[in-house]
């Protein structure tokens, strides 16, 4: 290739110093009066300069047609091969090669585009396409079904027009954004999940929205973690309860022989002793069996969070004022950490720092237990969609895999004296910001709990 080009200059410049001395031979014999042979030198210096504009002129006109065929889409364009014009023959040739370069990848687009398309059809999941003006371009089967419209129509505006509702919500569903729709389908009820995606399309933004029935799931959820609830309220109940069936059973069996009531003159100090003490105990389990109900109404009484945004950095200097002396008390390296962009969080603080305290003050409780250097760390992060993440780690024992579920439902603890309430408020109180809270336990040799808001 780069032996055609330096031959391809040498010619130029060749014929380029041939009008030359053409020329100037010209100039020459006119000078000396011999007009014939001057003229025949002219009109060859002519003929040569006609013959490479000539050459330009096709060269120039093959590259136009083929550029103006690429922008009218047109790939069937071929120049003839075989010329004896070896500079045309080369320039031809290339533009046939990259022509057919050019049909292969278009019909290679054309077969992704086929290929994905059917991929989205035949999806189990509902699928949609919105351009940027809210057309839908594509819509598969399942998405029709849930919208109620039929999967057979070519009318990409059918949406629109037979369900506003359905096509509303997803035209204003931001790229990453989840949002729960519900959905009356005839006599069924649908609770349908949306989810979207920002595509690029030939330099053109799409939105991609998924569609997932999520009520069957839910209620599957509900349904397991319902018998997860009446489990713990069994046994805890159970606990409380199997004292005072024992007490009084004794006291039964102490006040009646033989199916006869003692007589007063065979009470004693030791019977009444032991009544006082039954007694006692009665009312010690039945102090914990309101106390009990009344934790319960805790978790169903959260009230709705006062959402506005706070100062982070006076609320770090807070929560390290709170806790500052009591780590150093127990010996504990204490840190918080957070991402200097972020200015305020948009959150209840109250409820905030409720769920931050029970967290830090488990945490505490987890480093105790080990000997050795004990850490608790607070982390402020921003992750995606202006969400923020704030993450408390501790490097006390690690929580096995078959509880990390289970202490999130209410009255399930693991401690001696423990409530099991905590971890289920705050979660409650999470869910109640339309965030989460998760615990992660085994990397690293740490135990970190999530909160996302």
């Amino acid at each position: 290739m780069v032996s055609e080009r330096l031959l391809h200059t040498r010619s130029k410049y060749l014929v380029l110093l041939a009008l030359i001395v053409l020329h100037t031979s010209a100039g020459y014999l006119l000078a000396q009066s011999k007009y014939l042979p001057a003229v025949v030198l002219f009109l060859s210096g002519l003929l040569a300069a006609w013959m490479i504009l000539w050459l330009y002129d096709g060269t120039n006109q093959a590259i136009a047609y083929f550029f103006n065929a690429l922008r009218n889409d047109d790939t069937t364009l071929q120049f003839p091969a075989g010329l004896k014009n070896k500079s045309l023959a080369r320039l031809y040739e290339n533009i046939n090669h990259v022509n057919r370069h050019i049909q292969d990848i278009k019909i290679q687009s054309e077969y992704n585009e086929k290929y994905y398309r059917t991929l989205i059809k035949h999806s189990v999941n509902g699928l949609l396409v919105l351009n940027s003006d809210n057309q839908v371009e594509l819509i598969n089967r399942v998405a029709c079904k849930y919208a109620g419209i039929s999967s057979e129509s070519t009318n990409a505006g059918l949406l629109k027009i037979k369900n506003p509702a359905f096509y509303e919500a997803i035209c204003k569903l931001q790229p990453g954004e989840d949002i729960t729709y519900k959905h009356v389908l005839g006599n069924d009820f649908l609770l349908l999940s949306f989810r979207a995606t920002l595509l690029r399309k030939n330099n053109l933004a799409v939105k991609l929205v998924s569609i997932l029935d999520i009520r069957h799931e839910l209620e599957s959820k509900e349904l397991e973690s319902y018998r997860k609830l009446i489990s713990v309220l069994t046994h805890e109940i159970m606990n409380l309860m199997s004292p005072l069936t024992s007490v009084s059973k004794a006291l039964y069996s102490m006040y009646n022989t033989n199916n006869q009531s003692i007589n007063l003159k065979d009470m004693n100090e030791d019977i009444l002793n032991t009544t006082l003490q039954a007694l006692q105990v009665i009312d010690e389990q039945s102090n914990g069996l309101l106390n009990f109900m009344d934790n319960y109404r805790k978790i169903s009484r959260i009230p709705q969070p006062d959402i506005k945004p706070f100062d982070v950095d006076d609320w770090i200097e807070q929560l390290t004022i709170v806790y500052s002396d009591k780590m150093r008390e127990h010996s504990i390296a204490f840190t918080i950490d957070y991402n200097r962009i972020l200015k305020t969080i948009l959150a209840d603080k109250k409820l905030l720092n409720q769920v931050i305290i029970n967290l830090v003050n488990n945490a505490m409780d987890a480093v105790m237990e080990i000997e050795g250097e004990r850490k608790i760390s607070i982390e402020i992060l921003t992750i995606h969609q202006n969400r923020v993440l704030i993450k408390v780690t501790n490097n006390g024992p690690l929580i096995p895999t078959e509880l990390q579920e289970k202490i999130f439902v209410p009255f399930f603890t693991t401690k001696k004296n423990g409530s099991g309430i905590g971890l289920s408020i705050c979660q409650e109180i999470m869910k109640l910001h339309k965030g989460s809270l998760t615990v992660v336990s085994a990397t690293e040799g740490k135990t970190s709990f999530l909160m996302e808001i």
